[in-house]
């Protein structure tokens, strides 16, 4: 599952949130985050899985329609990211990345999925705290 092209980061949107250095750190994922700009109504997102995950695409990009589809499920809507709207580009920890392999060979494809997914939204919940703490400051 795929996000619309506008709600998608183009590769100038990246590489301005890296180099801004507005970051959240939390387990295994970086959020890199800016307010989107006042003529733009809506939420912008990417995600990135390194290839120090796998070598292989097919994993990489399987890991990545998962996140996906759990950011189009309901976290995109405007009310979840307190109020503003954002630029969010998602990438993974790569000092933590052997971490997450070690325990995901433990499980099977479905499962590691699972644990992924979940592992997500803790740091995406964690993310949106820090957000809406920021905000009501």
């Amino acid at each position: 599952m795929m996000l619309k092209r506008e709600n998608r980061l183009r590769w100038k949107d990246v590489n301005f949130l890296v180099k801004r250095r507005q970051y959240f750190v939390y387990d295994y994922f970086w959020f890199f985050y800016f307010i989107q700009y006042p003529n733009l109504k809506f939420n912008q997102i990417s995600v990135n899985v390194p290839l120090k995950f796998s070598k292989r695409a097919v994993e990489r990009v399987g890991v990545k329609r998962q996140i996906n589809s759990y950011i189009k499920k309901g976290w995109f809507d405007k009310n979840s990211l307190g109020w503003n709207y954002y630029k969010i580009f998602v990438t993974m920890n790569k000092s933590k990345l052997w971490i997450l392999k070690s325990q995901i060979e433990k499980l099977d494809k479905k499962e590691s999925n699972h644990y992924i997914v979940s592992e997500f939204e803790k740091s995406f919940f964690n993310f949106l705290k820090k957000i809406w703490n920021k905000k009501n400051q």
